[in-house]
Parts: structure tokens; sequence; C-alpha cells
């Protein structure tokens, strides 16, 4: 009881949720499918990234500033003697005597230590890339990627799409092979208490009964089998949105009817795989270019100001500044660039024959799926007129029958051909629907934004 209670809670939340905007169950299922699915979330999550990477490089272009202290202590390591004492003591002896006095004082030779001892150095340094193309080029390459990653990922999306509708149309279609099924079992649940009565009333044999209990075993079999593709069906579903396999779907019967389309045929300006191509062409472009620029120099400009001496203090005699330019010029790389820019040439050619390729297959590709729903298009509407010939045929069957002029026999086989048309036109509609979803895919119809 609790869980039927559950399932009715579930089943009004649903309803609820589709019936808001003013969208239909499938564009909901839609847009769910959309932002759980695993994929997807991970192909926006490396658009992301590639956008802060983009974002992160247009700090080449300010300055760099940093602040960077240091302060060593120092003991032994390697040494040098300056022999001072030994070549100014005979000068200072002289210059005493001649002069009387002791203003030069003797003074001792001198040990340099290499690594200095309670020395620091604190300064602000400031870096700018006066002129660097290579860091613009960069940049439109890493822009043109984010094109190609956006681009892949619609036509993910788009695919996407076509399943879940597929999936629903399948599961649509258990639903109405269902209904079929449980209406000819109505049908011969009516012929058993008939053939019942007449055994009774000893009109008819106890044949026409075993005949009628024989086609209820059949019934039911086929009952199950569609219940198990019903089971199968809403699985695949429920897996392109990411949930739990058994949960409940909802429907809405004006999904299940004929689509009509204004698509074109050969019609691909929508497609995304044509604006992935786009994008990687200006990839290819961007690289040519910065091939083509590589005799350009690049100068850097720095400053820096701090305090630089021994002892850990701030005055006039420790300050400093210091500034310069730096410039890298590229004079001869052995003819390396030249041959970068031919083969970014060819890969620009490759790259064009691909497109017009691909742009020829997408034609095509358009072209069969507007054919193809066409033929289903036919094809429903003669199945539809067999289906309708085949209910008056079972009318008039079962009226002859309950008269006594036709045999039961007649009446199964009337009963079987309705029950086989009803499949064959589910069957159909399905195919129309599944060829109207290719088609919608083929030309990039539908919005996935």
């Amino acid at each position: 009881m609790k869980a039927s209670i559950r399932k009715l809670a579930l089943s009004a939340l649903l309803l609820l949720q589709f019936s808001s905007y003013g969208q239909s169950v499938l564009d909901q299922y839609i847009r769910q499918a959309i932002d759980s699915n695993l994929t997807l979330q991970q192909k926006q999550v490396d658009i992301t990234k590639a956008k802060l990477d983009l974002e992160r490089a247009k700090a080449w272009f300010f300055p760099q500033v940093n602040l960077n202290a240091q302060y060593t202590l120092a003991n032994g390591g390697r040494t040098q003697d300056l022999p001072i004492g030994d070549l100014m003591n005979p000068v200072y002896k002289t210059l005493n005597q001649l002069t009387g006095s002791n203003a030069f004082p003797q003074i001792n030779n001198q040990t340099i230590q290499f690594l200095p001892n309670d020395f620091h150095e604190t300064k602000v340094e400031v870096n700018y890339a006066v002129f660097n193309k290579d860091r613009q080029h960069t940049q439109r390459i890493q822009a043109g990627m984010i094109g190609v990653q956006e681009a892949e990922t619609a036509v993910y999306k788009r695919e996407l799409v076509k399943q879940v509708k597929q999936a629903y149309y399948q599961y649509l279609q258990t639903l109405e092979a269902a209904k079929i099924y449980q209406n000819a079992q109505a049908l011969v649940a009516e012929q058993l208490r008939f053939s019942e009565k007449l055994v009774k009333n000893q009109v008819a044999t106890r044949e026409n009964v075993l005949q009628a209990k024989a086609q209820l075993s059949q019934l039911q079999a086929s009952i199950e089998d569609n219940l198990q593709q019903q089971k199968n069906a809403a699985a695949w579903f429920n897996f392109l949105l990411n949930r739990s396999f058994n949960a409940p779907i909802q429907t809405n019967a004006a999904d299940w009817k004929s689509q009509s389309s204004t698509a074109v045929p050969g019609e691909t300006q929508g497609r995304e795989e044509l604006r992935k191509l786009d994008q990687a062409r200006k990839v290819l472009e961007a690289n040519k270019q910065m091939q083509a620029d590589f005799y350009l120099p690049k100068l850097n400009a720095f400053y820096q100001t701090g305090f630089q001496g021994f002892g850990y203090k701030f005055n006039d005699k420790q300050f400093y500044q210091l500034a310069g330019l730096q410039l890298q010029w590229s004079i001869f790389r052995g003819n390396e660039n030249k041959v970068k820019i031919k083969q970014a040439n060819a890969s620009l050619t490759s790259m064009q024959l691909q497109e017009n390729e691909v742009q020829q297959q997408l034609k095509l590709q358009s072209t069969t799926a507007w054919n193809s729903y066409q033929a289903a298009q036919t094809s429903l509407a003669s199945i539809a007129d067999e289906l309708n010939s085949a209910q008056e045929i079972y009318r008039l069957a079962e009226k002859r029958w309950k008269e006594g002029n036709a045999l039961q026999i007649e009446l199964i086989q009337a009963r079987t051909q309705l029950t086989d048309a009803g499949i064959r036109q589910t069957l159909a509609q399905l195919n129309l629907l599944n060829k109207a979803a290719e088609l919608e895919r083929a030309n990039a119809t539908y919005s996935i934004n």
C-alpha cells in the first residue's frame, strides 16, 4: 500500500513538473537528458577549463610585478686571498719615514669569502612584453580550439536528442501494442462467452470453446512478450536520462502522432560539424601566421628597484634602481620556419578538401533522411488503409458467425488479421517518428540551447 502511494505521489510530481513552462513532456525529458548526461558534463568542464586558460592568457598583455626578498648567512666555502698588506705596507712604511709620522698604518692581507654572509636583497621587479606577436597568435589558436570543443559538444547533444526521441517513441509503441493486444483479448473473451452460450444451448460443439481458449493463451503470450519489450524500452530511455532503469515515464498521447516536417532536402547550414571544421581552419590559419611572423623580434622591458647590501638595512646606501630592455631576434634558423609555413599551407588545403567532402556527406545524409521520411509516410498511409479494411472484415465476419453463417475459423482469421494490422500500424508509426527524428538530426532543426 505504501509503495502504491509513493508511486502515485511520484507520478503526480512528474505531471506537475512537466506541465510547467508550457514545454511538452518529451522536450522536458530531452532537457533532463542534456543536463544529466555524464559525457556532456565532462565536455562542458573541458570547455570551462579551456576558457579559463584563455582568460589567463590575457595576463600576458599586462605588466608582471613581483616582490622578491632574500637574506643569506654563510660560513666557509670558497675564498680568495688578496695580498693587500704585502703590496701596500712597504709603501706606507716609506711614506711614514718621509713624513716622520705614523699617518699610514700597516694593514693585513685580506681573505674574501665568495658566499655572502649577512647579506640581503629586497626588490620589486616589473616585466612587460613590449612586442611579442607569438602571444597574440597563441590566443587566437586557443580561442579556435574552444570553438572546436563547443562544436563537438553540440554534435554530441544533437545525437543525444535523437536517441532520446527514438527511445521515447519505442516505449510509446509498446504501450500502443499493449492496447491492441488487450482489445484483441476482449474480442476473444467475448467470442469465448458466446461460444460457451452456444454449447450450453447445444447449438455448437465444445470445439469452439477450446479454440477460443487457445486464442486467449496465444494473446497472453504476446502480451507477456510485449511487456518485456516495454521494460527494455523503458530501461534504455531511463539510461539515456541517467536515472534508475525502472523510473516511471510520463507520456503524452499527442507525441504518438504522425509528424509533418518542413525540412529542406540537402540543407546543411545548421550542422555543427561544419562549424567545427571552420573553427579548426581558423586554428590552422593562426598557426600559419605565427610561423610567417617568425622574423619579427621579441622585445621585453624590465625595471627593478629595492635595497641590497650587508646587514638587513633599508637606507640610501643600499637603495638601487635598474632598468633595461631585452631583445630577441631570430636571424636564421636553417629555413625551418619556411618549411613550417609550407606545412601549414598543406594543412589548410587538406582542411578545405575535408570541408567540401563533409558538406557533400551531410547533404547526402539530409537528402537520404528526407527520402526515408517520405517513404515512411507513404507506408503508414497504406497500412492505415489495411487496418480500416481489417476492421470492416472482422465486423462482417463476427456478424455472420453470430448468425451461424460463418465458420469459427473465419472469425479467427479475421481477428488475427485485425491484430496483425494493428501491430504493423504501430510499427509503421514508430518508423515514421524515428525517420522524423533522423531528418531533424540531419537538418539540425531542434534547438539544443
